[in-house]
């Protein structure tokens, strides 16, 4: 079923994607601001001396942990499940820096190994799990490490590779992999009308100036799409346009589906989410973590303590090494288990086909998506409370709203995909409810992941 769109909505989208188009000279000059804040932001709590005690937000470093990771990570994580990739071609700093540093860079071939479709993903599986190991949420040191090398790297890319365009954005940058999954939810797209792009009258205008370098003709997916605007009104075909949440996740066939992108969403996505974020202050994490430590602690190695970009945590300023092998194995776990736990899931609802399996994996995204939302917002609401707030009690019910949106929006997806297939009925029923238990229980795993806000 879906929702007739009033004819107010579409000229008002179109105008404001042309708009986005006619004024790129501004658009520009709020990315530059956004630079400037970005980079003060994450430079002055580590130059200058920390207020240690009082309120949080009496420290410059604990005000840009509250904007950083309070604010900008999860209104990303959201936005881009609602709207698409707004964020990474209107305000994003590190594809601002990539496309200046490309304005001057050498040009060299990208190599293959950088075109690799599944390298965004698996950078970003092994960001999560750093920033996790040396606590670069709470640690102003830990998120100039994180943060700030994905910038480095991004202008170091731009000089070597780039051409007037985003190198980094298209083919490295960590987070293009999570929202290029995401971003296939969102009710915000430009539409490409094919016919009207070759029925376009001549003199035809000059190619689309695409920073990702995308064939804006042949544009169906909202994928690698960073909605920055320039295609808008080109050839009269492309348009700014409202869709039905999900809807690209819906339509997705069975050719279309990549094997290597649904074990990210269920190992990365998922398992991955749920180890770092949710899972990781249980006790049965704590009991894990100790158990390692010791086996370690019993090998014949000497005890040395690293360095805080090495093993980094916001009490101690440095952990053992054994402690740090030991947080990153328990996490670890936590995600192979549950990756594994929803591959056979999913095998057994899809009767054994691994396409199929691969295809409903997909219709996970916003339940991933939305978890991953909530690992975030959670870390906002320890902020919060550090801050003198009460709302450490709310955790429980803001859950509860955010997971049956989460397995609601899943589900449909999943039931779309079942009864486009030509399979008997009660086959197709069997399929629908081993799905449903599926993602049930994830959602489940996460309402019953413990509460560690400080009270």
């Amino acid at each position: 079923m879906r929702v007739t769109i009033p004819a107010f909505w579409p000229a008002q989208l179109q105008k404001l994607g042309d708009t986005l188009k006619a004024r790129q000279d501004t658009v520009r000059r709020m990315q530059w601001v956004m630079v400037v804040v970005y980079l003060s932001l994450l430079l002055i709590p580590v130059i200058l001396p920390q207020v240690e005690h009082g309120r949080v937000l009496t420290s410059i470093g604990h005000f840009s942990e509250a904007l950083f990771w309070g604010i900008w990570w999860p209104g990303v994580i959201l936005s881009t499940m609602l709207m698409g990739q707004f964020w990474c071609g209107l305000f994003c700093p590190d594809g601002i820096l990539n496309e200046f540093a490309s304005n001057h860079g050498k040009g060299w071939k990208i190599p293959a190994w950088m075109r690799k479709p599944a390298l965004p993903l698996a950078a970003f599986f092994l960001l999560t799990l750093y920033s996790h190991l040396i606590d670069a949420h709470r640690l102003a040191k830990g998120t100039l490490l994180v943060v700030g090398s994905m910038s480095l790297m991004a202008l170091v890319t731009g000089l070597l590779y780039g051409r007037n365009k985003r190198i980094w954005c298209r083919y490295v940058c960590p987070a293009s992999g999570l929202f290029s999954l995401l971003a296939r939810c969102s009710a915000l797209h430009f539409k490409v009308d094919r016919q009207a792009w070759d029925a376009a009258t001549r003199p035809v205008p000059k190619p689309v100036d695409c920073p990702v370098l995308l064939d804006v003709r042949r544009l169906t997916s909202n994928e690698k799409c960073n909605m920055c605007g320039r295609c808008s009104g080109h050839r009269d075909a492309v348009k700014l346009s409202l869709r039905a949440l999900g809807c690209e996740l819906e339509s997705l066939r069975v050719d279309e589906v990549r094997v290597w992108e649904a074990l990210g969403i269920v190992f990365v996505l998922i398992g991955l989410t749920y180890g770092a974020m949710h899972w990781n202050g249980s006790i049965w994490n704590a009991q894990m973590q100790s158990a390692w430590t010791g086996w370690l602690g019993a090998t014949p190695w000497a005890q040395a303590a690293a360095p805080w970009w090495v093993f980094g945590h916001i009490d101690s300023g440095a952990m053992s090494w054994q402690t740090g092998l030991a947080t990153l194995a328990a996490i670890l776990l936590a995600g192979i288990l549950i990756g594994i736990a929803l591959s056979a899931l999913l095998l057994a609802a899809a009767w054994g086909h691994v396409k199929q399996a691969c295809r409903l994996a997909y219709a996970l995204i916003p339940l991933g998506g939305l978890g991953l939302f909530l690992g975030a917002q959670e870390h906002s609401m320890e902020i919060l409370v550090r801050e003198g707030w009460n709302v450490a009690g709310n955790l429980q019910w803001i859950r509860i709203v955010v997971l049956m949106v989460a397995v609601g929006w899943s589900l449909l997806i999943g039931w779309h995909f079942l009864a486009r297939q030509s399979t008997p009925w009660l086959r197709q029923r069997l399929s629908f409810l081993l799905f449903s238990i599926t993602t049930i229980l994830m959602a489940l795993a996460y309402q019953l992941a413990p509460n560690t806000l400080p009270y």
